[in-house]
């Protein structure tokens, strides 16, 4: 995820929260792909956080990098995920999310 295309990430999950039947409980975004967190990538996902939490999503980030954990660690958005919010793996995340073993 990169400034470029974060706004239409966010657009995306957004839309397919609300238009998905029964609602989600949460939401896990890999970010294998992001080396880096940019600061408007930090607030499209923070922003991001509270749209789903107004329709009680939880959000979770997985397989975030270090360089981008480095990143993430200096933003408001840490705070707000909590220490339950990010995940080792995609895999780590589902049962966490699930609330058990899968």
């Amino acid at each position: 995820m990169f400034f470029g295309n974060v706004n239409r990430v966010r657009l995306a999950v957004r839309d397919r929260v609300t238009s998905t039947t029964p609602a989600p409980r949460a939401v896990v975004l890999d970010l294998t792909g992001s080396c880096r967190l940019s600061i408007p990538v930090l607030d499209e996902l923070d922003q991001l956080r509270e749209e789903l939490a107004r329709k009680d999503v939880a959000p979770h980030l997985a397989h975030v990098r270090s360089r981008a954990e480095q990143d993430l660690a200096q933003h408001t958005l840490t705070d707000h995920l909590g220490p339950h919010g990010r995940h080792r793996t995609v895999d780590d995340a589902v049962p966490a999310v699930a609330g058990g073993p899968v």
